[in-house]
């Protein structure tokens, strides 16, 4: 039961950071009117949850570990 759960919760971690990844991507053409800060900002801020759902993604190896000795 353990494996659905963690396999539901990686799915949802691929699924914001691709999110957050195509959003990258698509930031000059749907922000045309931010200025080059503006936008420079905005794409950090999605460069940084990329970041963060990366270390969740390698911490989920040892939640798995952690909840299977108890």
């Amino acid at each position: 039961m353990i494996h659905v759960i963690l396999a539901v919760i990686v799915i949802g971690i691929v699924w914001f950071a691709w999110v957050n990844f195509k959003e990258i991507g698509l930031l000059r053409t749907k922000h045309a009117d931010l200025s080059d800060d503006e936008r420079r900002v905005l794409q950090m801020k999605h460069i940084n949850r990329v970041i963060l759902c990366m270390i969740l993604l390698a911490i989920m190896p040892w939640l798995f570990i952690l909840s299977k000795e108890q």
